[in-house]
This record gives C-alpha cells, sequence and structure tokens, in this order.
C-alpha cells in the first residue's frame, strides 16, 4: 500500500492480477453505489455542519437504515464504504481550497475488512452475504507469500482486475537496543547523526541531503513560474498538479533510498529523533517575534519556508517502518541551546556555530544537536551517559567542532 498505517504492527501487502466474474462485478458496482450514496450523505452533513465532513462512524448511522432496507449484503461492508466516502471528500476539500462539492466515485474498487476475508488452499474467500461466499485464486508467486500468508489479514483492496492483500506480519512491541543508540539531528541540507554504544562514542557523521533541498527549491520556482506566466486557470491548476504530483514522486523516491541504506547500516541499533510535531507552529511563532521586535524579519519568513518544505517527518515514518527496534522521540527543547558537555548554554554566533562560554569550545551545531539528541534517547532507556566522563570524548571531541571557527 502507498500510505502509512496508524494502527500497531507492521504491515506488508501482496498484489496480483485476475479476472472477475459476474458476482465480483455485481458487487462492486453495488459498492460504487453504496459509496456515491455515503459521499452524498456526508456532503449533506458537512453542509449543515459549517462544512465539517462527520466522521466515519457519524456517516454509518446516517446511512445504517438505508443500508438495511436495500442492500443484502453483509453488514460490515457498510464500514469500508463509509471510510471510502469520507476520504474522498476530505481529498477533495484539501486539494481544492476548502470547496466541497457532491464527488462522484467512478472506480470500481473497495476495500474489504478483514472479518469479511480468509485465505483457503491459496484461495482468497470473501464473505459477500452471510453464509455465501466469494472465492479468488491467489497468484503465489510473491516471494514472500508463504511467509505472509501464515499471519492476520489487515484488509483487501479489490478491483476490477487486480487484488492486494494486507498482511499484519509482527504485532509485538519491538524491542528497543538499549545500549546501541543512534541519534539523528535533521537538517534542510543534511542529516547528522551520532551513534553510541556500550557507553562509548563510537561515530559522528553527516549525510548530505542537498540534493533534496535543491529538488524543493527547484519545484518551489516552477510552480511560481506556472503561477506567474499561464493565464488560464483550468490549465494552470492543472499544470501546477501535475508538478506537485512529480515533486512528491521524486522526494519519496529518494528518500526511500536513503532511509533503507541508513536502516540496513544500522539494523542493530535504536533509532532516536526528536519529536517535531508542532515545528510549523513554532516556526510561525518566531516569524510572529521577530516581526514584533523587526529583527531580521528575512530570516524568519526563510525560516519558515524551510520548514513548510521539510520532508523531516516523512523521513522519521520511513526509518521507524523499516527497521525492526523500536523508534524513540524525545523533546526538542533545549538540543540546540544546552551543552551536552557541560550543560552551560549555548550561543549562535552565525547559525552552523554552537559556542559554550563554559567549554571555551565553538561546535558544530548540528552534529553537537545529535550528540544531545543521543543522550536524551539514552536517558529514555533508563542508561544515563556523561559525555564529560566517558573516555571516548576525549578522542572523538575534534570531530564535533566547527572547522571554519575564525567565522564565529
Amino acid at each position: 500500500m502507498t500510505h502509512l498505517w496508524k494502527s500497531k504492527g507492521s504491515k506488508r501487502t501482496i498484489s496480483f492480477h485476475y479476472k472477475p466474474d459476474g458476482n465480483i462485478i455485481k458487487y462492486l458496482k453495488d459498492m460504487r453505489e453504496l459509496i456515491n450514496k455515503a459521499i452524498l450523505n456526508a456532503y449533506s452533513i458537512a453542509r449543515s455542519n459549517d462544512g465539517k465532513i462527520p466522521s466515519p462512524i457519524t456517516l454509518r448511522k446516517s446511512l445504517k437504515k438505508y443500508y438495511d432496507n436495500n442492500i443484502d449484503y453483509a453488514t460490515h461492508h457498510i464500514n469500508p464504504a463509509c471510510r471510502s466516502a469520507i476520504a474522498i471528500l476530505k481529498s477533495y476539500k484539501k486539494n481544492n481550497n476548502g470547496e466541497l462539492k457532491v464527488i462522484e466515485a467512478k472506480r470500481l474498487a473497495m476495500r474489504i475488512d478483514s472479518e469479511l476475508t480468509k485465505i483457503q488452499d491459496n484461495r482468497l474467500r470473501i464473505t459477500l452475504k452471510p453464509h455465501e461466499y466469494q472465492y479468488i485464486p491467489i497468484i503465489t508467486k510473491n516471494k514472500k507469500y508463504n511467509e505472509y500468508s501464515k499471519c492476520k489479514i489487515s484488509e483487501v483492496l479489490l478491483t476490477d482486475d487486480k487484488v492486494c492483500i494486507t498482511f499484519i506480519v509482527n504485532t509485538g512491541e519491538k524491542p528497543v537496543i538499549d545500549n546501541d543508540i543512534i541519534g539523528f539531528d535533521l537538517n534542510f541540507k543534511s542529516v547528522d547523526y551520532t551513534i553510541i554504544k556500550n557507553s562509548e562514542i563510537v561515530k559522528v557523521d553527516s549525510i548530505d541531503t542537498s540534493n533534496i533541498a535543491k529538488t524543493q527549491r527547484d519545484y518551489a520556482r516552477k510552480r511560481s513560474k506556472i503561477q506567474k506566466h499561464i493565464k488560464n486557470p483550468a490549465k494552470r491548476n492543472r499544470k501546477l498538479k501535475e508538478a506537485k504530483h512529480r515533486q512528491r514522486n521524486i522526494i519519496k523516491d529518494k528518500l526511500q533510498k536513503l532511509t533503507t541504506e541508513i536502516v540496513n547500516n544500522n539494523d542493530d541499533k535504536t533509532f532516536v529523533f526528536e519529536d517535531l510535531t508542532n515545528i510549523k507552529k513554532e516556526g510561525m511563532k518566531k516569524k510572529k517575534n521577530s516581526n514584533k521586535s523587526k529583527k531580521n524579519p528575512n530570516k524568519s519568513k526563510r525560516f519558515r519556508t524551510d520548514i513548510n518544505r521539510w520532508p523531516y517527518r516523512l523521513f522519521q515514518q520511513y526509518v521507524d517502518y523499516k527497521s525492526r527496534n523500536e523508534t524513540l522521540y524525545i523533546d526538542p527543547e533545549g538540543t540546540s541551546s544546552e551543552c551536552p558537555v557541560c550543560g552551560g548554554k549555548l550561543e549562535h554566533p552565525i547559525w552552523e556555530i554552537s559556542k559554550c562560554n563554559n567549554c571555551g569550545l565553538s561546535y558544530d551545531r548540528d552534529k553537537l544537536s545529535s550528540l544531545s539528541i543521543s543522550i536524551r534517547g539514552l536517558g529514555l532507556c533508563g542508561t544515563p551517559f556523561t559525555v564529560s566522563g566517558s573516555s571516548s570524548w576525549h578522542f572523538m571531541k575534534d570531530d564535533y567542532m566547527y572547522l571554519c571557527t575564525d567565522r564565529s
């Protein structure tokens, strides 16, 4: 599947093409009609509630009487139909500046809950009606099928030519490796990390991500040119959507490759990130404060622009999904303002430098932040770490220094 699951457990999907019979086609057409009815109901509820789209549960209640009187399929089929209707409306609203209208579902596609599916003798059994089943032969060429088929089904996506079966391959909690931590500081043009193993700083390094930053800025300029030079509204919107789609695919592809390499090289470690859930809101606050004080408002605008272009959460989600160990998230407050070596307050003569007057040293800001993140990750694991008390610090200290100290 292309989206990231919110529920617990790792999920994997296999897909294959098939030729549907008349019963499947009739079922898909009936479900498409039900989804369109659900969209109409959801739209009516939203119009009477200041444009707020209802939850799938609320929509289900409004549709239950219609379903019972007009639909003779199993009761559980109403649930994914309502979720699909809500997803369609939300997607349209998001892509059309908050506008709402009745959208017609045209594709023959239906998500089917796990309660209605089962694998028997390499065949997918779907419960269409109570005690009435439809069987679809599974193409078992997928090399992971034998492994995944032993697990519980999460859901099935059924179209008029393709079947996608999603399995829950791991329901247990991922382990935490409390003596082998890798902490990441995510920046617009680099990803800096520190590895602490067995209470020793093992490695500090930086991964160049300027190619991702360049893609973001190139497409931002491209969209700006489209808005400026194309006068026809329909053509302009189409070109903007095409550019947005290409940009998203390029960024996802680069992040997939980057995170796969990182996880494969560190599959025995616990990954630690800053919890950046409200970073964009904080960026807005900084903008307002800088405007009030009139101190370099351009810097605040650039900061907010870069924050909005960050694919940081996607990077974290990919690593979390691919790692076989638990991923930890720490409070980001103070990671760039408190010295992890002595606990003193850090100053920043320029953006790249973290200067500690107590230590009397100028550190590389991003690398030092990655050290703070790793230390806090160890704290969450119940393994406190003191930098100054570690013999490895004396050997690794130079790696954290800012090389161009004359700029400070």
